[in-house]
């Protein structure tokens, strides 16, 4: 069979290598030349000419002239230009031609998803940010979020980490609210979702047909108090008419740990625990029968032996992708069906990841009037999350430990000091179970009215239920019980939300070329959540894992909740194109949440926008270099529904006290009520201008904005006298501005040889915060140093000190006087100058919000060979890493990260000396701070398209082979995992193998 293949292979591709043949091999060669110009009479540079079936083309130079040898047989030639259509012209006996091009209104027409309907992509004056199929399928993810990592400017996504099924956050613009969630909106099918983030994780990314991204205010306002934090609007796969399509798309690839970390190995460890029990800083170093009081560490040196436990629990895993897909219709039916499976296993052997996904998109004209349809998502996933003990313990585990008994078996405890167990007692089969399980159904259907020309009425209905069921099992071995009884933990939710919503939409073109576009809407949204868990100790037997939990000795906590919310809207908005070249959009929406007080409950929220298209200006007829130039600026208010259910009301919680010497529960106040409360708004103002020229060769957009969030909710605290510690309310406000930058361009455009592309996009912005509860005596906002927020800087700074050394052997005196510490300790810059260190020394090292960020897309082809190179990069930001602050104690009682270390006789500055009497050091946390600059390739994709004479031999309309890798290399400065995540699970490098049929 596999030889058979080949042998197919090898024909088919000298069958091809025949075909393409260059022309004149068999008949003499005739010149053509001539001009291509568009219907004013200007040039047309870098139109393609092309003969016909074969690869010998040209292009247009910068006068829009060509020159193309052809064979002399009856030959045709191709002529195409973007944004124009294409030409087939017969040579005859003619050698010089003129060959004048017509727009292309389709191309010109072409649209983009703005929320409650559709606009021309030429006349949108707001900030909107596109993804293509081809750019999110690219990505080997379970996430559509995942694949717009640095492909979208201005929106910034940092990974999950390396378990599967993690989601990644995503910040569209920085963050606006101190307090409340800084997640987008999503809107799946023109439904906004109930669900929050977590609503993506179920949607299969490959049956997204787009995605678009509202980033400022004009563009959301439209969405109200759900749209403060961006919108993104996911439009899923339908069907069309003709003949029915049937195709495949998957992938199986390998995936490993893109980096480890450099613990120490036994004798490294075993010089730190020497010079951990040193006397004092510069005294003797006691000999190894006292510091070592382990036999097993004993053993161990004398044997030159030394265990990774990183090594041990790291494994190689896989990822695989199945996508089988339906769709054709008529012009009165189209349909689309998919059905998905993702599967992804861990490179720790309890982490794994499985979804199915099914999905219907149908739509059904009714007559002349009506059409309806259903998007039905069917979705159900697994996730063995694991456990962080596997890797914490085996980063922390004494290399001198022995991981396994004689006879094979997993040795629980490697040395004798009990704090740490085997990592790999969490891998034994069952021994530790946390299984989350997630079942969603989504449905949204609609009906649409023609009710007359121009005028359409549209309702949607999108029911959203979903179903999650945790269930969590620790056996006896495990680092959770350490030899005691198992317990276990069942926790079961459910949330059923659902949107309705009524949209007028009206468009009439009035007189030559002004078009007026007009929407109406009314809409309702709701969502009722229940959760309830219990937990147990001392189950009588583990195999019954989770699954009997009344059999256990002791009943644990038992919880249970109810949350409920409604909003009702109204939305209108006009848009206006004067001449196809001045442009007006304003809008007001409406909002009314169950969340807020009587008195509070609605808020108004504006959008305008105004765009100039001055290519359309005659006085740059003669611009022939310049195809589209677009200047916009825009304004708009949006809302956060910051506050949760019942926020408004106060609330009470159960107490314990005694009652005549005996335990007895009672109830106290717990939040104060506040029927003020209302929503944060945020108000962007946004400039841009959008170009294209030399026929797309060079394209792109450059904006800038500023918003300014006030009324953010913030907890003032009170006098314990008042029986509360604080009180929730609107006292707060921030300023984001920023910048982005969007570049395309053709540098290589040759139809017989090498084509090369390059995507580019760079965004940077600065948070600030403006003002905080806390006031001085005139009523000015002052910083809150307890919470760590400070007025004027980003809204998530690091507050300590600043370590500028080690206290040297020469340094005695120094030390004492200044922080009544020794040589080989910490040593902290006196800020304030008075030679001693106080909380006054302490300043702001830095934020987390980079500097820049952006990604870096290069794309070759050459005659059905294609190569992506897609580089992904964040810069300036810090990092204060939890992860160095758990690995690098130097207690000497737990493995450490391999650092330069102070000693008597290694005086360096890196890190202090290692202590035994001191678990971490003192003004350890100095340590953890890293710049988190990366560079990282993201994704590396090699493919080959079969040609079409090729494919249609085998029954094809299309087959395509490709090869790619993901995370393949980064580089920073931060020397971890990644430098992306502080998650303490490795993210994984992948390289796969794929294709994708169509028949």
């Amino acid at each position: 069979m596999r030889i058979s293949l080949f042998l197919l292979l090898w024909c088919s591709l000298t069958a091809v290598s025949a075909a393409n043949l260059p022309p004149g091999t068999l008949a003499p060669l005739v010149e053509i030349t001539g001009i291509v110009t568009d219907e004013s009479g200007m040039p047309l540079i870098g139109a393609t000419i092309l003969e016909e079936g074969t690869t010998n083309g040209t292009v247009t130079d910068l006068d829009g002239r060509f020159s193309i040898d052809v064979k002399s047989d009856d030959p045709h030639l191709v002529v195409t230009y973007t944004g124009y259509q294409s030409q087939i012209i017969q040579v005859g006996s003619q050698t010089n031609f003129e060959i004048v091009m017509l727009e292309d209104s389709e191309t010109l027409d072409e649209v983009v998803v703005v929320g409650y309907g559709i606009q021309k992509k030429r006349d949108v004056t707001a900030s909107i940010s596109s993804l293509n199929d081809e750019q999110i399928k690219k990505i080997a993810t379970s996430s559509g979020v995942d694949a717009m990592q640095g492909q979208v400017s201005g929106v910034d996504i940092v990974s999950g980490g390396g378990r599967p099924g993690a989601n990644p956050s995503i910040r569209i613009r920085g963050r606006r609210s101190l307090s409340a969630s800084n997640d987008p909106l999503f809107v799946i099918d023109g439904i906004p979702q109930t669900s929050g983030t977590s609503a993506i994780a179920d949607i299969n990314p490959q049956d997204i047909e787009s995605m678009e991204i509202l980033k400022d205010a004009a563009g959301t306002a439209i969405y109200g108090s759900r749209g403060s934090n961006g919108v993104v609007i996911i439009t899923t796969k339908r069907g069309s008419a003709g003949r029915t399509i049937v195709s495949y798309d998957g992938y199986y690839g390998g995936t490993s740990a893109s980096n480890t970390v450099d613990m120490m190995n036994g004798e490294e460890f075993a010089a730190m625990k020497r010079e951990s029990q040193r006397d004092g800083w510069n005294g003797a170093i006691p000999p190894d029968e006292t510091v070592f009081q382990d036999p097993t560490e004993l053993e161990s040196i004398a044997m030159g032996r030394s265990t990774d436990f990183q090594d041990l629990v790291l494994n190689d895993g896989w990822q695989m992708n199945h996508q089988l897909g339906v769709r054709g219709g008529t012009e009165a039916t189209q349909f689309n069906i998919s059905l998905g499976y993702f599967d992804e296993q861990g490179i720790i052997s309890n982490m794994d990841f499985k979804r199915y996904t099914a999905r219907v998109n149908l739509d059904q004209k009714i007559g002349s009037i009506f059409k309806a349809g259903i998007s039905f998502t069917l979705s159900n996933s697994l996730q063995n999350y694991g456990s962080n003990a596997t890797l914490g313990e085996a980063l922390a585990n004494n290399p001198l430990g022995v991981p396994y008994n004689e006879d094979g078996s997993v040795r629980f405890l490697p040395t004798n000091d009990g704090i740490r167990t085997n990592p790999l007692s969490e891998l034994v089969e069952n021994a530790y179970i946390d299984d989350r399980r997630v079942t969603r159904l989504f449905a949204p259907i609609y009906l649409k009215a023609d009710l007359m020309p121009g005028l359409v009425f549209t309702t949607n209905f999108g029911p959203d239920i979903r179903y999650y069921r945790r269930g969590e099992f620790r056996g006896s071995f495990t680092n959770d019980n350490r030899g005691g009884p198992a317990d276990a933990g069942i926790t079961n939710s459910q949330d059923f939300g659902y949107t309705w919503e009524n949209i007028l939409n009206y468009n009439r073109t009035i007189g030559e070329g002004n078009d007026l576009g007009l929407t109406f809407l009314q809409s309702i949204q709701a969502l009722r959540y229940e959760q309830n868990s219990v937990d147990v100790l001392n189950l009588p037997y583990e195999e019954q894992m989770f699954y009997n939990i009344g059999t256990a000795e002791v009943k644990g906590d038992l919880s249970s909740t109810l949350s409920e919310w409604q909003l009702a809207s109204f939305m209108g908005r006009a848009n206006y194109s004067i001449q196809n070249k001045y442009l007006v959009q304003v809008s007001l929406r409406a909002d009314g949440s169950s969340r807020l007080a009587k008195g509070n409950q609605w808020n108004y929220f504006p959008g305008f926008s105004l765009g100039w298209r001055v290519g359309e200006e005659g006085f740059l007829d003669g611009a022939g270099w310049l195809n589209d130039l677009k200047l916009r600026v825009s304004y708009g208010e949006v809302g956060n529904t910051a506050v949760s259910p019942y926020s408004t009301q106060g609330a009470l919680q159960r107490t314990v006290y005694a009652w005549d010497e005996s335990p007895a529960f009672g109830f106290a106040l717990r939040d104060i009520p506040n029927a003020e409360l209302s929503w944060e708004v945020s108000k962007t103002l946004n400039a841009g201008v959008d170009f294209d020229i030399l026929n797309g060769r060079v394209n792109g957009s450059f904006e800038i904005y500023r918003t300014n969030t006030e009324d953010i909710l913030l907890a003032r605290n009170l006098p314990p006298t008042s029986g509360y510690s604080s009180v929730l309310q609107n006292i707060g406000s921030t300023q984001t501005k920023g910048a982005e930058l969007v570049l395309g361009a053709g540098i290589l455009r040759n139809p017989t040889g090498l084509s090369w592309d390059v995507d580019f996009n760079i965004s940077g912005y600065r948070e600030s915060i403006t003002e905080l509860a806390l006031t001085d005596d005139e009523g000015n906002p002052i910083d809150d140093v307890g919470n760590g927020w400070f007025i004027g800087q980003p809204l998530n700074v690091f507050y300590d000190y600043n370590k500028i050394g080690i206290y040297q052997a020469n340094e005695v005196e120094l030390a004492d006087s200044r922080e009544n510490k020794v040589p080989g300790e910490i040593k902290l810059e006196d800020i304030d100058g008075d030679g001693v260190i106080t909380p006054a020394d302490r300043v702001i090292l830095g934020s987390d919000v980079p500097d820049f960020f952006g990604g870096l897309t290069n794309r070759f082809e050459y005659r059905g060979v294609d190569l992506s190179i897609f580089f992904f990069f964040r810069q300036g930001q810090m990092i204060s890493s939890n992860f160095h602050r758990g690995n690098n104690s130097l207690f000497a009682r737990y493995n450490n990260l391999d650092v330069d270390y102070w000693t008597i006789d290694n005086p360096t500055n890196a890190n202090p000396r290692p202590n035994e009497n001191q678990e971490s050091p003192r003004n350890g946390s100095t340590l953890s701070y890293f710049d988190g600059s990366f560079v990282k390739l993201r994704n590396v994709q090699l493919g080959y398209n079969l040609p079409d004479n090729v494919v249609s031999r085998i029954g094809l309309s299309r087959l395509r082979f490709y090869v790619s890798g993901q995370n393949l290399w980064f580089s920073s400065d931060y020397d971890t995992y990644d430098p992306e995540t502080q998650d303490i699970i490795p993210t994984t490098k992948i390289i796969l193998g794929g294709l994708r049929a169509t028949f």
